[in-house]
């Protein structure tokens, strides 16, 4: 009787496990930040049911390698453990000078030979040997140039040993990873079809995170430049540690209550006031940089950019908008991420969840892609 019982309890166990959905979690992990989201689709509705941030162990991610994967694994699995969530299956993302996505153009010809042809031909765009980047693309649209017809193609290189790297943390997390995507990728999934990413629109996503802000010139939705440029918030996280002589969390504290904007009029502490003063040269050199960026793409006779997201965890940094704004010349504003998502306003208050759509960006496009089993 025992054994017949136990046989109807485990075929009840694999029919609810055919059934069962299979939930894939956002995780982004940078050099500061790891973000966690779990999204689940009711009824053709994308609700939101966790969200998690947790601070990247220091040293562990370095210049877009994983340079600890236990340490890193080890918080990952602390945090889904502390925050009952049960899926050990994700998506995660790529970024950074490790990454390189690249828009071009070939001849028009059947997938079997593309396939093909761009194995030869991508050494042309990617400054690293091909035999240590994981490479893949995607045909986008066609063009007919100088009397011919060609592929639109967004061709996509990440180094081997970001990847491996990732893939190991994750593994002594004890979660599959299912799928890598780009984060920029990510970040326009949580936008399309909004009012900051729509057809006939161009539009600049300036993505803070890590070690690099990555630029990503979109025309449609679709990446037409991209630059990545090595100043991002652990940058500035670092410089405060050296300058002012603080711990981590003194400096992380520090970044949430600076005002770098001048004419921002926001009470700061004198601790906050040295911290803003630390990392001013550091931004006005990285706005800088964004702006040249901006002017280069302009100057190839572009049509002109509609608006300036910003996204990634220094876009979350009080003022930035309006500090980068004053250089560029041009709408600038903080990304939403929230468009294409429902949520509990009783259990995610909107005045706490929606400031944070920067940071949160990146891991809400990647659990999308999980919910929608794209």
């Amino acid at each position: 009787m025992a054994n017949f019982q136990q046989t109807v309890t485990q075929g009840f166990e694999k029919i609810r496990a055919i059934f069962k959905p299979v939930v894939r979690i956002g995780i982004d992990i940078t050099s500061d930040t790891i973000v966690i989201v779990e999204l689940r689709r009711v009824k053709g509705t994308v609700v939101l049911r966790q969200v998690i941030l947790g601070n990247t162990p220091w040293n562990s991610v370095q210049e877009g390698e994983i340079t600890d994967p236990t340490a890193l694994a080890d918080t990952i699995q602390a945090l889904l453990v502390d925050n009952e969530i049960e899926s050990r299956r994700a998506i995660s993302a790529v970024a950074g000078q490790s990454t390189i996505v690249r828009p071009v153009r070939f001849p028009a010809m059947p997938d079997s030979e593309l396939k093909e042809v761009i194995s030869y031909e991508a050494e042309r765009y990617i400054p690293f040997a091909i035999e240590d980047v994981n490479l893949a693309y995607d045909r986008v649209g066609e063009i007919e140039e100088d009397g011919a017809l060609k592929h639109e193609i967004i061709l996509v290189a990440a180094q081997k040993t970001l990847v491996n790297t990732l893939v190991e943390a994750l593994k002594g997390a004890e979660i599959q990873l299912d799928a890598l995507d780009v984060a920029s990728f990510a970040i326009v999934r949580t936008i399309a079809d909004t009012d900051q990413c729509r057809d006939e629109m161009t539009t600049a996503l300036v993505h803070i995170q890590g070690w690099t802000t990555d630029i990503n010139i979109l025309v449609s939705g679709v990446p037409r430049f991209t630059r990545s440029i090595p100043i991002g918030f652990a940058y500035l996280l670092d410089l405060l540690i050296n300058s002012m002589g603080v711990d981590e969390e003194t400096a992380r504290k520090l970044l949430d209550e600076v005002d770098v904007d001048p004419q921002g009029g926001f009470d700061m502490s004198p601790e906050a006031e040295q911290a803003a003063e630390s990392i001013r040269p550091a931004l006005g050199e990285l706005t800088g940089e964004i702006s040249r960026s901006l002017d280069f793409y302009l100057a190839q006779g572009s049509d002109p950019i509609d608006r300036v997201v910003l996204s990634g965890r220094g876009g979350n940094i009080r003022g930035i908008e309006r500090y980068l704004a004053s250089r560029v010349a041009m709408p600038v504003e903080p990304i939403n991420p929230f468009h294409h998502i429902e949520f509990d306003e009783a259990e995610f208050p909107p005045d706490i969840l929606l400031p944070q759509g920067p940071t949160l960006a990146t891991a809400i496009g990647l659990a999308i892609r999980g919910a929608l089993g794209e």
